[in-house]
Order: C-alpha cells, then sequence, then structure tokens
C-alpha cells in the first residue's frame, strides 16, 4: 500500500514539475519568436530603405539627364517615357519597396530657375509591419540626400552621411 503512494506522490510531482516548465517554456518560446521576427522586420526596413536610396540616386541622374535633353525637369512618367529612368515603380504616387516618391517640378518662368524636389516617405512609417523608419529628400538645389526620422524631409533637414564620411 505504501508503494502504491509513494508513486502517486512521485507522479504528481512529476506533472507539477512538468506544469512548471511548460509555464516557463512557452513565454520563453513566444519571446524567441518574436526576437526573430523582430529582427526580420529590421532587415526588410533596411533593405526597404537601401532601395529607396539607390532609387533617389536613379532618380537625380535621370533628372540631370532629362533636363540637358529637353531643358525643364521631368516628372517620373516623363523620365518612364523618354526611357531615362526605369525602376519597378507603380501607383500614384508612385510606390516601390515600401516607399511613395513624391516629384514636384518647377517649370522655368522669368524670375525663377527650372527645380525639381522628391521626396520619399515609408507607405508605413510606425508600428511592427513599416516598410520604413527614415524620410528622404533630393533636390535640384541641395546637395545629397536629406533625411528626417519622423516627418517628411525637407531641404533644410541634416544630410545623410556618405561612406567616406564615417
Amino acid at each position: 500500500m505504501r508503494d502504491s503512494s509513494e508513486s502517486k506522490r512521485l507522479w504528481r510531482t512529476a506533472l507539477i514539475v512538468a506544469g512548471v516548465g511548460v509555464l516557463v517554456l512557452v513565454p520563453l518560446g513566444w519571446l524567441a519568436l518574436r526576437m526573430y521576427d523582430d529582427t526580420i522586420q529590421r532587415r526588410v526596413v533596411s533593405a526597404n530603405e537601401s532601395a529607396a536610396l539607390t532609387n533617389l540616386n536613379q532618380i537625380q541622374a535621370a533628372e540631370q539627364l532629362y533636363y540637358e535633353t529637353y531643358g525643364q525637369y521631368g516628372t517620373i512618367r516623363q523620365l518612364v517615357e523618354a526611357g531615362i529612368f526605369q525602376a519597378e515603380v507603380s501607383g500614384d504616387p508612385p510606390v516601390a519597396s515600401g516607399y511613395a516618391f513624391t516629384v514636384k517640378v518647377q517649370p522655368r518662368t522669368d524670375t525663377q530657375p527650372p527645380a525639381y524636389s522628391v521626396n520619399a516617405d515609408p507607405v508605413r512609417a510606425g508600428g511592427r509591419d513599416a516598410t520604413g523608419r527614415r524620410h528622404f529628400f533630393i533636390s535640384s538645389e541641395v546637395t545629397g540626400v536629406r533625411f528626417h526620422e519622423s516627418r517628411p524631409a525637407t531641404k533644410d533637414d541634416k544630410p545623410r552621411l556618405t561612406v567616406r564620411e564615417f
């Protein structure tokens, strides 16, 4: 009889230990999965920002070529139709790799030369499903890419550092 109660006590203890183990391991597993997902999301955001910067550099070069050819700056549609800019953008405003590109063109007037500006803003800037963190800006009036962390960038924002400046 004593062996039976001893066996029951051991089983009860084993079940308690197993229950506590499950209570500890399930949240730890959930936390590890969440951390892994955050790491993947940060990599996606970095890749999207890199693609946006590449597109901005290509737009800047295309605008310069379009200006030299036609004497004015062009919209994305005009750059694509002229065969100068080739990128996988779609929609209005054009969207590529999680960033929306807004191009503003100022035609030549008697008092002002032609000018252009481009904003690249994340489609979703905050939260767990963000497509980017930073907002970028280029124009014919500034050198390099300007950026801001929380709002659309302007010509007055700080310039993005280049590899040589690190």
